[in-house]
């Protein structure tokens, strides 16, 4: 069993860094520098991949919080509505994937791209190997507890109880599946490879660790990263059974 050990904080005056805050920066820039890395070696346009980035940040930090509010903490935004504007505070992963997707659709629109896809494959590349840090963070505020546990990764939750810390077991489970692109991406891959599989493996690990949350909000028994799991995992299938019909494989370059 793990101890409990509170958020490192750093005061510099009026401003405090949590180490959150720090780790979700290290999320993006990992991320983005990952989805460069593939899109380099697929022949990639370097200026709309930093462009697909800077919307795809941007449409994440927004949708994840207005979503995160809207679908978790409905009262809150009828008494307090300015706090959909107080984009720091609080985040929410599949708000943050919808406003991922409608960022990325934004710029290829307003830039009329050719193969779309390839863009978004670099940048579902890119996304296991950020979100270990990202979810790292959630493990060190332990902001996602989950039932009393005996798992030998459980931590002593503020209450006083031994809980699952969903972060952390999350993050190590990305570690896995950042292993498995990682290695993947050594062959040439179709365009969508890993926008199928991405989806498709994400979605049956966050289905099922939700089960295990404590206080979460749930409509008919499911949270809304239930659903949301559940939408992602026919779209995961969707995605794989066309890319094994219609297979587009790009010519890597040498790293």
């Amino acid at each position: 069993m793990l101890p409990y050990l509170a958020q490192p904080t750093l005061a510099l005056g009026p401003l405090k860094i949590h180490a959150f805050g720090v780790l979700v920066a290290i999320a993006v820039m990992v991320g983005a520098r990952f989805a460069r890395r593939r899109a380099e070696r697929v022949g990639i346009e370097g200026r709309h991949i930093e462009g697909m980035l800077t919307w795809v940040v941007f449409g994440g930090f927004l949708g994840g919080h207005v979503l995160d509010l809207l679908f978790y903490e409905p009262r809150i935004v009828l008494t307090d509505p300015l706090k959909l504007l107080r984009i720091w505070d609080g985040l929410g992963s599949f708000g943050g994937f919808i406003g991922a997707i409608l960022g990325a659709a934004i710029y290829v629109r307003r830039n009329r791209l050719k193969n779309p896809w390839q863009y978004v494959d670099s940048i579902a590349f890119g996304f296991p190997f950020g979100w270990i840090f990202g979810r790292l963070g959630c493990a060190i505020a332990f902001d996602h507890p989950g039932r009393p546990s005996t798992f030998f990764l459980a931590e002593t939750f503020r209450d006083g109880i031994v809980r699952h810390n969903l972060g952390l077991e999350e993050a190590l489970l990305t570690m896995g599946l950042a292993a498995w692109f990682w290695v993947a991406a050594r062959k040439p891959r179709p365009t969508g490879f890993f926008v199928g599989w991405l989806a498709l493996l994400y979605a049956p690990t966050r289905f099922l660790l939700d089960a295990l949350r404590i206080g979460d909000t749930r409509y008919f028994g499911l949270t809304p990263a239930q659903y949301g799991s559940l939408a992602l995992a026919v779209f995961g299938v969707a995605v794989l059974a066309h890319v094994s019909r219609d297979a587009d494989v790009p010519k890597p370059s040498p790293i």
